[in-house]
């Protein structure tokens, strides 16, 4: 789906016309008709606000695939470790993550050190 299908579709789910559409951003009907057929693009301020109107995260709106980059599924256990620990916890455990990685013990080796013997 192209950007101006999305804001299409965002705008008729959500029951509103292009002209309240308009009204909402403080535009002229005739230029949001132009996002949705294309002969023009809004700034990110208006892509925000249209996203606010619809209810909906910029990434969906211009569907750029971040969205599924913080989907809960998606997460690693260490985060979902440290977002449930207070301040002191995460301190804590940036600290004991350094001191890993400090040591260059556990690190991995990837293609780039392969040669490097510096």
């Amino acid at each position: 789906m192209t950007f101006p299908e999305r804001l299409k579709y965002y705008r008729t789910k959500k029951g509103l016309t292009q002209q309240q559409v308009a009204d909402i951003l403080k535009i002229q009907k005739a230029t949001y008709s132009g996002y949705e057929t294309g002969r023009r693009e809004p700034d990110v301020f208006k892509i925000k606000e249209l996203a606010r109107i619809f209810c909906i995260t910029g990434d969906e709106l211009l569907d750029t695939g971040f969205q599924n980059l913080y989907d809960s599924s998606n997460t690693h256990p260490l985060i979902e470790i440290y977002e449930r620990l207070n301040d002191e916890g995460q301190h804590k455990l940036m600290e004991y993550a350094e001191d890993l990685d400090a040591t260059g013990r556990y690190k991995k080796h990837n293609q780039s050190d392969v040669g490097n013997c510096g």
